[in-house]
């Protein structure tokens, strides 16, 4: 079992891994949430945390993913519901090939579990209510789609409802979603405010567009990364104080919402959920 440090700087790598990317093809990224929050008031990583968070705005996003896994090559897997079939999520993982990091309880789901980070795409949030209500549906019809695989290898409860919709043929689910990423996922430079497919339109606040006119760096460990140049605005509306560390008692990674957790930069995955699957 590695220890929280060295997590933390194999995760660095993983970010400037991606970063290169990025920077050699001219695609906007910026270290957000966690990853931003660290930097800021730490210097660095959380002390008792791992996160790596990226945003993209939308167009950098669907650049990113059209190149990323060519320019980044065997060592890692480019993680979203349309390259993993069993994925969940809304968003992108990047996952190192080898190695493991995946919670216990979850060993049944059937996805790629290597060491990862997080790349959210910065979609637009309209100023009509209407519309902005019919986003929010659509993104809870895809998260509700997505969501089958996951609740059948934790034996979640299934209403009648859902094992109608998930009686539906995996592709039509799938192509579904994709249809109300259209709907949904849009440039946040025509809006007042955007935000983070994340959960729900209602669980991250809404940032104004005007963040996006200009970026600045933060050291975050050892390197300089692109971030916003209103960091401090962007910090205070997700966190209030953000400068004041939580209790101890508040303080803690994944493994404090996720459960136990296994971590292994050298094996894969695979041979985990292997072993578990025998006990």
């Amino acid at each position: 079992m590695p220890t929280l440090r060295e997590i933390q700087l194999f995760e660095l790598q993983m970010l400037k891994d991606v970063v290169k990317v990025c920077d050699d093809n001219n695609i906007t990224y910026i270290i957000s949430s966690g990853t931003l929050l660290g930097a800021v008031r730490h210097g660095g990583f959380i002390p008792w945390d791992d996160d790596i968070d990226i945003d993209m705005p939308l167009s950098d996003y669907k650049k990113f993913l059209k190149i990323a896994q060519r320019e980044l090559g065997e060592k890692y897997f480019v993680q979203n519901y349309k390259t993993d079939k069993n994925y969940s999520e809304m968003w992108t993982q990047i996952r190192a090939n080898g190695t493991t990091s995946m919670p216990v309880k979850d060993y049944k789901y059937k996805i790629h579990f290597g060491m990862c980070m997080d790349i959210f795409p910065l979609v637009g949030v309209s100023n009509d209510p209407k519309k902005r209500n019919k986003q929010k549906k659509a993104l809870a019809l895809n998260r509700m789609l997505l969501h089958d695989t996951y609740a059948k290898a934790l034996d979640e409860p299934i209403s009648s409802k859902l094992k109608l919709i998930y009686a539906i043929p995996r592709g039509i689910r799938r192509l579904i979603c994709r249809i109300n990423e259209h709907n949904i996922m849009l440039d946040p430079n025509k809006f007042e405010d955007c935000c983070e497919i994340w959960y729900s339109m209602d669980s991250v606040p809404a940032q104004s567009t005007s963040l996006f006119h200009t970026f600045s760096q933060v050291k975050f460990e050892d390197a300089y990364f692109n971030t916003y140049g209103d960091y401090k605005a962007y910090l205070s509306n997700m966190y209030g104080d953000y400068m004041t560390p939580p209790p101890k008692n508040e303080r803690g990674g994944h493994a404090d919402t996720l459960g136990d957790i296994i971590f292994d930069l050298n094996k894969d995955y695979s041979e985990y959920q292997k072993e578990l699957s025998k006990s």
